[in-house]
Parts: structure tokens; sequence; C-alpha cells
């Protein structure tokens, strides 16, 4: 098994009720930088139909579960601000949870697995309504558990076999656990930056 953190990225279809919007806010969210926020300043608010970009997952992928995480604070009204975060494939409703920010924190939802399969993980979508309390949102992600299809990146023509090509750790992650790197695959990987 293997984990990758997907992040919003793309056109979001509506905000209202933050700061910014648009592809700022997009970019606010999603740029793995705690320093930049999306303020809540209206008591009627939403963000909907944020996407997760994504093509990482093979059909012979298996997703064993998603989790969404919000690393936000309270954003000036009072303490302890809710956002319900409602997960979505097109207009199929997979998770909806209650996020309660009482101090700057990150805060996950409970792990989704239930017939998930790498179509769905590839046009994730999320909904955002906070409360009228006033939230100030800092990072939104997707934390993916997820096992490579049999034979992925190996075996030569015809494929079937297991990658055999790298053995060394990149960046500390075991060469175990890796099976692309920025979608070479891992038999391949030796490539990239002429790296043996």
């Amino acid at each position: 098994m293997a984990t990758v953190i997907i992040r919003p990225s793309g056109t979001i279809g509506s905000v209202t009720g933050f700061d910014v919007s648009g592809s700022t806010f997009m970019s606010r969210i999603g740029d793995n930088d705690t320093s930049t926020v999306a303020t809540q300043n209206n008591v009627n608010c939403s963000a909907v139909g944020i996407p997760f970009s994504t093509n990482s997952f093979n059909n012979g992928d298996t997703v064993n579960s998603i989790t969404l995480s919000v690393t936000g604070a309270a954003g000036g009204r009072g303490s302890g601000p809710e956002i319900t975060c409602v997960i979505k494939n097109g207009n199929s409703t997979l998770q909806t949870s209650t996020l309660v920010f009482n101090s700057a924190s990150t805060q996950s939802a409970s792990a989704y697995s239930t017939s998930l399969t790498p179509t769905i993980v590839n046009g994730l979508t999320l909904d955002i309504t906070p409360d009228n309390t006033g939230v100030a949102i800092k990072e939104v992600y997707i934390t993916v558990d997820y096992t490579a299809a049999s034979g992925e990146g190996g075996g030569g023509e015809g494929g079937g076999g297991a990658a055999a090509g790298y053995t060394h750790k990149v960046l500390g992650v075991a060469a175990a656990n890796i099976v692309k790197v920025n979608t070479v695959a891992k038999a391949n990987i030796a490539k990239i930056n002429t790296v043996d």
C-alpha cells in the first residue's frame, strides 16, 4: 500500500463569502503553504465544486480509502467555527463531515472507503459551507491510500511482470513504496537525472 496527497487544482464552481474568490481562492487553499489564507467575511459563505484534478490512478490500482483534511482557524467573529464538507463524484455525495476549529489546527474527516475506484478518485470535488462564526481556511487536501496495480511499469512488452528497476530511496522514501515519480514508472526511475 502507498499514500499520495492530492490538492485542489483547476477551476472552482463558485465561491461566496470569502475575502478571495476564483483562482486566488484555489491557490490559497491548495498551495501547501499555511501562510496563505482564505478568510470568511460574510455569514453566508460557501465554496462549491472545488476540484481535485488528478489522473494519478490507473484502472488496475486499488483505492483503499480517502481522507479529507483541512487546516484552518477562527476567522474573527468567535471561537470554534464549524465547516461542513461534502466530498462528491459528479452529482453523487460520497461523504459529509463537519470539522470544528477550536484552535489553529488541521482537522481530518473519517477515512472513507466505500466502493472507491481510480475513476472516482480522479474526479473528486468538494463543497465547503462554514457556519456563521467565521473561519480562515489555510489548506485543503485529500490523502489517498491505494495499492498499485500488480506489474505496473514493468514486464516489458506484454506487461504482467513486477517492476524491477529502482532499488534506492528517493528523498527518504523506500524503494518498495515508489511506484512513479512525476509519472515515470518505477522501472524507469533510473532515467531521472541519470541517477542509477
